[in-house]
């Protein structure tokens, strides 16, 4: 695993991908945990309330966030 804690992986493949240049900026910063969640902003030293905007209820990480919150379940 690298440092984010995120899998090790060989992005040439990825980078070169005709996927869109904004969906795969987007892509790899999620699964590098760079999106700049509150749990993010706080570790940069931001004094945030550590709820998330869209339901209120728990921290904002990004598995919260992208994976696993309420309103993301009801896209996924």
């Amino acid at each position: 695993m690298g440092m984010t804690g995120a899998p090790k992986y060989n992005w040439n493949y990825f980078w070169k991908s005709d996927i869109p240049t904004k969906v795969k900026c987007f892509t790899w910063l999620v699964i590098k945990r760079a999106c700049l969640t509150e749990e993010v902003l706080q570790k940069k030293g931001r004094q945030l309330v550590p709820r998330c905007f869209l339901c209120n209820l728990t921290g904002e990480t990004n598995n919260h966030l992208f994976l696993h919150g309420k309103f993301t379940a009801q896209i996924w």
